[in-house]
């Protein structure tokens, strides 16, 4: 049921850090002739379908009674000896229509639903007798499905688990009549797609004409960060763009009439699905459909300024009138129309058609625990934005098994195409060796943070107060304020230093991206340091942490395998977080949940390990096979190498680390929780809330307290990414992480520092230039 395709950034290297605004660092399934489809026809025909409950919307209401209407019609028609082929042609299957063309049949819409859920209250058999799942074809085009990843029942682990469940769906029963007024102008009997695809764009346009609806598509919360202060609005930023155009497509491929897409509109014809149609019958149905749930939404925002019907909402009202998997439309706009929102976040806007269906399934599954969880914490589920990602932040069974039965395939799928990617070979060089650059110039980026020590300062106090500080004494010490009213300040018009109030809880310090000896940077960060040292001895602030941001194609030439053993090598070693990290925050008030590892979740620790382990040993298995020399990459352009980064990134992000489902400290509103890890990769793509700088952000390092020891953590990672690029042009395996790898905390003071010392060793480093860090571990440590 499921199709996958595979995942530039221009002036990536112009802005490192978010001081400098506006910148960036750089299926259907046909229904077969068996006794399972026939079952299903029959429990049509024989009423086993459950009685609806009253509905308080006067507007279900009528919509109900038309429903029993039918239902009456039918009981008629039997009781008076109707003959069998006029009952079969009431709910008509689909082997006995197109049969040579495997076209879909009405109840295609409905069947993608019934699969993979529980308790049917009409079907009491098993679905897997069901057969017919076909591959939905092998387009290359943009936003359909790819030749890998179009789905056949034996490469669909996710369909078979769905087979062995029964049903439970209730599938909205019986024939919509409509108005004689509204009779489709056309005598032919069946339509093609590209017939179909235009007259439901005109019933859509002519519906939002005729309710006054304006159809919209929700892109994401707007970000504004503006003299030094970082808020996030909650109006939208929208587009009118082809949305109808991609309703259509999800209406077509509900019918089996369009290949598997992502929610990108595509004028390709190829899209369509050659020979097969769709009756007039059908066609006015779903005209019926269309009809009631805009006058639905009329109703909806007859009270609001703005009368706008968001694709989420659209959809997933489109499939709520095909089938009834709530007992309540209350609660189903509770969740439902959050249901898209949360499909686009977790998979980066990325998703497919089918892929929406099983979010829906999910959803409609798991309703009274995720109802459950939402009324409970109100609050938090406003903050979040998404009352569905707060309730699965909250609720850990629900995070593991939404994590198991939606997103173990989807894994998988993904993440051996992006394999795929990553052994690409050079087109023209037919297995020749493809030059290598083995030098590595990082490009470092800094947020040096620190805590505001008076608490009436805090949280919404004059807080100005520290800015004016910082403008006098930076001009004082011969700095210019940019231009432009920026609030950034530079020495010499070509390195910039940026001071904010984070959240008016911290003072923070980013700066223009450089390399590691530029004597701009150099002067500049100084002249920083003491500014800083200053605010310090007058009691005004106190060091926290210490960011650091690396581009991400300068640390790994675009390979990310380079960023695969990364992660490795951080989740292995978790002592180096209380090394680098303030130690005493970490044993004492458990600060490792700002940047953690697998070793701090509270229930999915085992499913993350086994997750990068599979990657490893599929990327392992990959290598055997290859010369680094010939599949290194490094002929790709910088933006092609961009693409390469970013679909690990979301990969690893969403699937492993599993960031959007995280929690900070109990806490589940926060929408920035999601970069809360020691190494996030986040940045790499960016996503709602998070900017696409396509850097690389160390989380865990505290705030280097001089110029020294900036240079120190500097030196740090240039001597660990060229540890992990010769092992990449080695063809060295990746080791697997430890199963039982324990937390950061759990290492005693002795323990940290003997490790370390042997990690900074195994570097190239020498572990007395780190005695600093490593005292903090462990006061009084004298000698190393």
């Amino acid at each position: 049921m499921l199709a996958f395709g595979s995942l530039s950034h221009d002036n990536h290297h112009k802005v490192l850090t978010p001081a400098l605004n506006g910148k960036s660092f750089s299926q259907m399934l046909p229904i077969e002739k068996n006794s399972a489809d026939k079952m299903l026809v029959d429990a049509f025909k024989e009423k086993e379908i459950a009685i609806f409950k009253g509905w308080k919307d006067p507007f279900l209401e009528s919509r109900t009674n038309k429903v029993t209407k039918e239902f009456q019609e039918l009981d008629y028609k039997k009781n008076t000896g109707v003959s069998k082929k006029e009952k079969d042609n009431f709910y008509q299957p689909g082997h006995e229509k197109n049969e040579d063309d495997n076209s879909a049949s009405v109840l295609n819409v409905f069947l993608p639903l019934l699969l993979g859920t529980a308790n049917n209250v009409f079907l009491k058999v098993d679905t897997s007798d069901i057969h017919g799942i076909i591959s939905l074809g092998n387009s290359k085009k943009e936003g359909a499905a790819s030749e890998r990843g179009d789905r056949v029942p034996e490469q669909n682990s996710e369909q078979a688990r769905g087979q062995n469940q029964q049903a439970s769906s209730r599938v909205k029963s019986g024939k919509r009549k409509r108005d004689k007024d509204a009779e489709l102008n056309f005598d032919v009997s069946d339509l093609s797609p590209q017939e179909a695809a235009g007259h439901f764009l005109d019933t859509v346009n002519t519906l939002a004409r005729e309710h006054d609806l304006s159809i919209e598509r929700v892109i994401g919360h707007k970000k504004w960060k503006r003299k030094g202060f970082l808020r996030f609005y909650t109006d939208y930023a929208t587009t009118k763009n082809n949305v109808k155009q991609i309703f259509v497509d999800f209406i077509l491929f509900t019918e089996g009439l369009l290949r598997d897409q992502k929610f990108i509109y595509s004028d390709e014809a190829d899209k369509y699905r050659s020979g097969q149609t769709i009756s007039k019958e059908r066609v006015e149905i779903i005209d019926s459909v269309l009809s009631e749930i805009f006058a639905h939404r009329q109703i909806e925002v007859s009270n609001r300024y703005d009368k706008n019907y968001y694709l989420g909402e659209l959809l997933s009202d489109y499939l709520y009138e095909n089938f009834k998997g709530y007992d309540d439309s209350r609660d189903y706009r509770l969740v439902g129309h959050k249901t898209f929102q949360f499909f686009e976040r977790i998979l980066f806007g990325d998703g497919y058609f089918s892929e929406y269906d099983q979010f829906m399934r999910f959803i409609d599954r798991y309703k009274k625990e995720l109802f459950d969880e939402i009324r409970k914490n109100t609050v938090e589920c406003n903050e979040c934005k998404n009352a569905i990602i707060a309730a699965l932040r909250i609720n850990d069974e629900l995070r593991m098994t939404f994590n198991k039965e939606v997103m173990a395939s989807k894994f998988e799928r993904r993440w051996l195409d992006a394999l795929h990617d990553m052994f690409e070979e050079k087109p023209d060089a037919a297995g020749q060796s493809i030059p290598l650059n083995n030098s590595i110039d990082l490009k470092f980026g800094e947020e040096l943070e620190y805590d505001l020590i008076s608490k009436a300062e805090q949280w919404g106090g004059p807080s100005y107060y520290y800015l004016e500080i910082v403008r006098a004494h930076m001009e004082r010490l011969g700095a210019n304020e940019a231009s432009c009213d920026s609030g950034s300040f530079t020495f010499d018009g070509h390195f910039y230093v940026t001071p904010f109030l984070d959240y008016r809880k911290w003072l923070e310090f980013n700066c223009t991206p450089y390399h590691d000896g530029d004597a701009d940077a150099n002067n500049a960060l100084e002249k920083v340091f003491e500014l800083v040292d200053s605010m310090i001895k007058d009691e005004l602030i106190d060091h926290a942490s210490g960011h650091k941001h690396v581009d991400a194609l300068s640390a790994t030439h675009g390979n990310p395998a380079v960023l695969l053993e990364l992660q490795r090598e951080i989740e292995s070693n978790s002592y180096l977080l209380r090394a680098f990290g303030n130690n005493d925050r970490i044993v004492k008030d458990n600060e490792s949940q700002w940047y953690k590892l697998f070793s701090d979740y509270s229930d999915m620790r085992e499913l993350a390990i086994e997750r990068i382990n599979w990657m490893i040993a599929t990327y392992n298995e990959k290598l055997a096979a290859f010369n680094y020399e010939v599949v290194n990459g490094d002929w790709l352009t910088d933006s092609e190498k961009l693409d390469k980064l970013k679909q690990f990134a979301k990969i690893y992000s969403h699937f492993v680390q599993m960031t959007p489902l995280q929690q900070m400290f109990g806490a589940a509103g926060n929408m920035m929780l999601e970069k809360y890890m020691a190494i996030s990769l986040m940045h790499i793509p960016g996503s709602e809330v998070i900017d696409p700088y396509a850097t690389i952000e160390f989380r865990f390092f505290r705030c280097p307290e001089n110029m020294q020891e900036l240079k120190l953590i500097n030196q740090f990672l240039q001597a660990w990414f060229e540890y992990i690029h010769d092992r990449r042009m080695r063809n060295e395996p990746i080791e697997v992480v430890p199963h039982g790898v324990k937390a950061s905390e759990d290492y005693t003071a002795e323990e940290v520092v003997h490790h370390t010392i042997q990690y900074l060793q195994k570097l190239g480093l020498n572990p007395d230039d780190y005695q600093s860090f490593l005292n903090k571990v462990s006061k009084g440590f004298s000698k190393l």
